[in-house]
């Protein structure tokens, strides 16, 4: 869950620019696309304008967005925000106002290289630059994994990582995308390698699997307390990964708080929220009542933002699309190891392991490894399950869950306000919903994935 602290200006770093007070300067540029730009500057941001475009760059993020590299006579000037990449080529004599301006000095001279790379701020990064392509790659290549249809989001993948390549500098600032499609890339050759094992699987295992074994409950009874353990390990890794994401996306659109925080980490300790995540669900356990939880909500300036309907709506939306993609490449795993299995040890037993009781431990017997083997699927298995129940958990649109926030600022003018009204109520809306069994149809979008996927991996297998 996320937690909008209003309005308040981004933290500030030491400005490039020491214009006096109060002063406004104007000019009129031609972009390299020919487009006709009035961008006026003052000591606290640059205001560019085109037509209905406006593209404010407050004192703060100058560190960041604005590029300058001497080209020939002239200099090369790149505006480059989350969602504009505006490039002027302007002479000495158009650029001199801005220039000076900003403090940069006329009299440096560059190399053909520095042409090539215009050079970067030496200030520190406030938020790096991600491209939109470089986090559709990385959703994309989770689903390659899947057999035969795994072919379209491959080369959609294969498709994004090329423009991306076309489109996107190569400067540090942009670093963490290409992180993320050196990610990407990776998953896509592991999806196709997995999509062939699973292929594979299905063929050689058509015909033989027989329904009352591929869902049927273990017969084992009791509580597993090794299970246990491993679905706390889970959940609360789960858990990380969902703050983790609401406060990385947050970053990349350009709200430092959580960053600052610490809050751009795995580490669960960050993430725990004494009273949420410990003692509410062991008191609700102790009364045998429904049991929840919740971690530390990400705190969340989107106000400051341009555009920050839409920059609400991707931070809401990471947490659960995290938990989907970390259940989608849990399950790739899953598939990949229990395949292998079958293909080098043919005679090896497994069981549980598609079996939608997840309150059992997978069982595995006949080869070397089968002591490592079990837990290994066990916990691969229970993040799969874990991660997909809290993706649809947390889109569900009651207050304060992340499907709420989406919804409020996905039509501001209509549900919003509604949203924001009740939204001072929404933990009390919560626990009713929760107490008039409102969540109990929650299971329907989970089975959805479930069912499909253990039907799959008892398939591409052949274990049950």
């Amino acid at each position: 869950m996320t937690e909008d602290t209003g309005p308040n200006p981004p933290a500030a770093s030491a400005p490039i620019g020491n214009g006096a007070v109060g002063q406004r300067n104007s000019l009129e540029w031609l972009d390299v696309d020919r487009r006709s730009w009035n961008i006026e500057f003052s000591p606290e941001r640059i205001v560019l304008r085109s037509g209905h475009d406006t593209v404010d760059l407050p004192t703060s993020s100058w560190t960041t967005d604005v590029y300058v590299a001497q080209h020939g006579d002239g200099f090369i000037i790149r505006f480059e925000t989350f969602e504009h990449a505006i490039r002027f080529l302007v002479s000495r004599e158009a650029a001199n106002p801005l220039l000076t301006h900003l403090a940069i000095p006329l009299t440096k001279q560059t190399t053909p290289a520095e042409v090539e790379q215009p050079t970067e701020s030496a200030a520190p990064l406030l938020w790096p630059k991600v491209s939109p392509l470089a986090v559709w790659a990385v959703i994309s290549s989770a689903l390659v994994f899947v057999p035969v249809l795994g072919l379209l989001p491959a080369v959609v993948t294969v498709i994004l990582l090329v423009v991306h390549r076309l489109k996107v500098r190569r400067a540090a600032a942009w670093r963490h995308s290409r992180a993320l499609c050196t990610a990407a890339f990776v998953l896509l050759i592991a999806g196709l390698l997995v999509s062939v094992l699973s292929t594979w699987g299905l063929l050689q295992n058509a015909g033989t699997l027989t329904e009352q074994t591929a869902f049927a409950p273990s017969e084992q009874t009791g509580r597993n307390w090794g299970v246990i353990a491993a679905g706390i390990l889970v959940v609360l890794l789960s858990l990380s990964v969902h703050e983790a994401a609401h406060a990385i996306t947050a970053w990349w659109l350009g709200d430092g708080l959580a960053k600052s925080l610490g809050r751009v980490t795995l580490n669960p300790l960050a993430h725990i929220d004494l009273f949420g995540t410990v003692l509410l669900p062991l008191i609700l356990a102790l009364a045998k009542g429904p049991i929840f939880g919740y971690a530390r909500p990400v705190p969340v300036r989107i106000e400051s933002l341009p555009r920050h309907h839409r920059a609400h709506i991707l931070v809401s939306i990471a947490g659960p699309g995290s938990n989907l993609l970390l259940a989608a490449v849990s399950f790739m795993v899953l598939i990949a190891v229990g395949c292998m299995l079958r293909l080098i040890v043919p005679q090896a037993a497994v069981t549980n392991l598609a079996a939608l009781d997840f309150t059992q431990a997978v069982k595995a017997s006949g080869f070397v490894l089968a002591p490592a083997f079990g837990p290994l699927c066990t916990i691969l298995k229970l993040s799969f399950i874990v991660n997909t129940f809290l993706a649809m958990f947390n889109l569900i649109p009651i207050p304060p869950l992340d499907g709420s926030w989406v919804l409020e600022h996905l039509f501001p003018l209509t549900v919003g306000r509604f949203y924001a009204r009740i939204r001072p109520f929404g933990f009390l809306i919560f626990l009713g919903a929760i107490y008039t069994g409102v969540f109990q149809y929650l299971i329907i979008p989970v089975l959805l994935i479930l069912l499909p996927g253990l039907f799959l991996l008892a398939s591409a297998t052949g274990f049950h």
